[in-house]
């Protein structure tokens, strides 16, 4: 990858880049010299200056006699850049799913890490107001303290949506104070004994959605598909109706 190669990465057109490449070159000046070095009509680097002032990448000097033009570090724009990139690509697991169409396709998204999983719990969850979420619960014995916190907000928000939940979870010290709760939140849950059920990786189903929720590994999947639900759902309910 070239020099402009690289500066396309930050969405600059060739008059775009002709002008930064001319401010760091020289520093700071004028529209007027920097049109000059750049090739470019003068009236077309005032309109382009501003554009790159818009973009983070120049900016006025201050207190001028006259008016100056100076660039921001290569660093500094790629930084912002990389920064931009990375809150955009958070969206990527909605866009893959808006791509996939129809529901009788199976649309599988991977999240990890503490930010993974805390967008694997809220994947979609808007789509389950007043509705029924039904899960399989793990203990939170090995949970980061951010997650705790994570999930008494969590737990807050879906009450806010009216959303209620039924759970086989297990009998665990670290879920007592989640079944102090229970009914606050709308929780109707089915204790088993630990020696039968200790997972740490949690499951919950909506209508289209089966979420799976790896805590100790902190790595989250979202499979997305109304017939996978439906069956992950069935199974529920059969274990339930043999839980006391």
């Amino acid at each position: 990858m070239d020099i402009s190669e690289s500066l396309s990465v930050l969405g600059l057109n060739d008059k775009q880049k002709a002008i930064y490449l001319a401010l760091l070159q020289l520093g700071k000046g004028s529209a007027y010299s920097l049109a000059d070095k750049a090739s470019i009509k003068r009236p077309t680097a005032y309109v382009i200056l501003g554009e790159l002032i818009d973009k983070g990448l120049a900016e006025r000097v201050p207190r001028a006699r006259k008016q100056l033009y100076r660039p921001i570090s290569p660093e500094q724009a790629f930084a912002v850049a990389e920064e931009r990139f990375s809150l955009a690509k958070e969206k990527l697991p909605e866009l893959l799913a808006m791509s996939k169409g129809a529901d009788t396709k199976v649309n599988v998204l991977y999240f990890e890490g503490l930010k993974g999983i805390k967008q694997v719990m809220e994947y979609k969850r808007d789509e389950d107001k007043g509705k029924e979420i039904l899960g399989f619960y793990a203990t939170s014995k090995n949970l980061p303290p951010e997650l705790t916190e994570f999930f008494d907000e969590w737990n807050a928000k879906n009450t806010r949506r009216r959303i209620t939940m039924r759970g086989i979870v297990p009998d665990h010290d670290s879920l007592a104070d989640y079944r102090e709760s229970d009914e606050k939140h709308g929780r109707v849950m089915k204790v088993v004994p630990h020696s039968e059920f200790s997972s740490e990786v949690g499951i919950d189903i909506s209508d289209r959605i089966v979420r799976i929720h790896d805590y100790k590994n902190l790595q989250g999947i979202a499979i997305e598909n109304a017939d996978v639900a439906k069956t992950m759902r069935e199974i529920f309910e059969m274990v339930w109706s043999r839980v006391n």
